[in-house]
């Protein structure tokens, strides 16, 4: 017996993704692929060629090579993954795509501001603007939902 033969009798593989780890992987990676657009278009806009440089490292080492690393993994583990537009051209769903992750965002920090909040008035301000913000998300939602453009997370 060598040492591989030891170190393969204490290895254990690994253990079924959970959907909470699928859904986080997920999100994630939906998060970056809606974010190449957008990249895509600050570098277009940016005219100092130190940004337009940083903009576009930023793109090519770490936006795309994170989104092909979450892919591979979620297609090693047998699921579906959110698949990158092709660039230079954004199309309506993808515009409404990014339009429900900039809500959905938007949701997340109301939410955590109104847990952070002791004043009944400010509650109040931040309350109003999370009902104005879940109505734009639900508009969004089902505008999706009518033109077939929903995404859908990963079935596990």
């Amino acid at each position: 017996m060598d040492m591989t033969d030891i170190t393969n009798m204490f290895s254990q593989p690994a253990p079924r993704l959970h959907w909470g780890g699928a859904i986080g992987l997920w999100d994630i990676c939906r998060n970056k692929v809606i974010g190449v657009p957008v990249l895509d278009l600050f570098f277009e806009q940016a005219v100092d060629p130190d940004l337009k440089a940083f903009i576009k490292t930023g793109i090519e080492t770490v936006t795309l090579p994170g989104i092909k690393n979450l892919q591979d993994f979620l297609e090693k583990e047998g699921l579906t993954y959110p698949p990158i537009a092709p660039r230079k051209k954004i199309d309506d769903e993808q515009i409404a795509r990014s339009l429900r992750e900039i809500l959905r965002l938007s949701l997340y920090l109301d939410f955590h501001s109104l847990m952070e909040i002791t004043r009944e008035d400010v509650k109040k301000i931040v309350w109003d603007i999370v009902v104005q913000d879940k109505k734009a998300f639900d508009a969004v939602i089902d505008l999706k939902r009518k033109k077939g453009w929903l995404l859908n997370p990963p079935n596990v």
